[in-house]
């Protein structure tokens, strides 16, 4: 038996989401389509981030068991073109059989794409977010400040996660403007529950807006209470950056 490590790029546009469900296309279900076209087996492909539907990925890592003797690269090849245009193998490699994808990643780095301008993009309408209202970035930045750390995030949780509980790190938050109106957020740290980094970056937008001032972020999280951060921020702006082990 082997265990077959992939690194995968997606959008995530024509899917509800990874997890494999019945009658919805998904990252997941896709995959194991191709691994079963490809060596005649059903296996399950385990993902290290179960992202949601609209988000993409330039770095999930997956895994799946095989008895095939096809080399890693033909495995990479052979995936390649049994797989949908819109999901890529950027890599295949055998891995330990103990091996977790889920589990043993040590962190995640998350980037949210915002259009902040008087006019949206044609081209990267499914791949961020248009703010109209100009955003003041540098009090998003110090807000920012307050989410860093080992902390209960239950404000930043999705009502129906089902994560046992809410305490997460985040390493590190860092918020670029990169020109014609593009902001990228960046996130990292050790795990995140879901919708939290959309939770985060649709509170960063409220006090770039205005609406809640940078300082408010601590009440916020004090608060352990999902009513009291702002909105979600839309799917199409995120991606799955990379997964650290």
């Amino acid at each position: 038996m082997r265990n077959i490590r992939l690194l995968i790029e997606y959008e995530g546009t024509n899917y509800s989401g990874w997890q494999a469900q019945k009658g919805h296309p998904t990252i997941q279900g896709e995959l194991m389509k191709a691994v079963k076209a490809l060596t005649g087996e059903d296996s399950e492909v385990r993902g290290a981030s179960r992202t949601d539907a609209g988000v993409h990925a330039w770095g999930q890592v997956a895994c799946f068991n095989t008895e095939s003797v096809i080399t890693p690269y033909g495995i990479l090849q052979g995936l390649n073109a049994f797989l949908p245009k819109d999901i890529v193998i950027k890599e295949a490699v055998d891995e330990d059989l103990s091996f977790d994808p889920r589990r043993h990643s040590k962190s995640k780095t998350y980037i949210y794409r915002i259009i902040n301008r008087k006019y949206p993009s044609a081209i990267m309408r499914n791949f961020s977010w248009f703010v109209f209202k100009p955003l003041e970035v540098v009090h998003m930045r110090q807000a920012s400040f307050h989410m860093l750390g080992e902390k209960d995030f239950s404000s930043f949780r999705a009502a129906n996660s089902d994560a046992a509980h809410s305490m997460r790190e985040v390493t590190s938050v860092e918020i670029e403007e990169k020109g014609d109106g593009l902001i990228e957020i960046e996130v990292r740290g050790t795990a995140f529950l879901r919708h939290m980094v959309r939770i985060m970056t649709g509170t960063l937008v409220a006090v770039g807006k205005g609406k809640i001032a940078p300082d408010e972020v601590k009440r916020i999280i004090a608060a352990k209470d999902r009513t009291a951060a702002p909105m979600t921020a839309p799917p199409q702006g995120l991606f799955l950056k990379k997964v650290d082990y």
